[in-house]
């Protein structure tokens, strides 16, 4: 149960961190973008409201989001037998096949958490 406890308090230390990186800088691009903010308030009070246990949320990703993972996952794919380390290019067919990484798909966190906790003992929490 120690170790559970001392898992916990990276729910306030993320806290602490996230609520000092909510609000954009007047010189980021998205900044006058409403659209942007609401999307990446969304994405925010998911990492925020994260406590340590629960599952991480699912998200809906919109069409145009699907859109710009298709165009990376499609030419990112093309560079990785020749550009990407081995250990990359041994793991990234078991993402396909483990955490639905597709063209058409964007991964849930929740989803390549499991898949890493099975494999390493290791998951993800939501940051912002």
């Amino acid at each position: 149960h120690q170790a559970n406890d001392n898992i916990r308090e990276f729910d306030k230390v993320a806290h602490r961190v996230l609520s000092y990186g909510s609000e954009l800088d007047s010189d980021h691009p998205g900044f006058t973008d409403q659209v942007y903010r609401e999307r990446r308030k969304y994405f925010a009070d998911i990492a925020y409201n994260y406590k340590y246990g629960e599952p991480i949320p699912r998200v809906e990703y919109t069409e145009a989001e699907i859109k710009t993972w298709g165009t990376i996952f499609r030419e990112l794919t093309k560079l990785y037998p020749t550009s990407a380390c081995k250990e990359h290019n041994h793991v990234f067919p078991l993402l396909i096949e483990n955490c639905h990484y597709r063209e058409d798909n964007i991964p849930q966190l929740q989803d390549v958490s499991d898949y890493l906790m099975e494999c390493t003992g290791f998951q993800f929490r939501p940051v912002a």
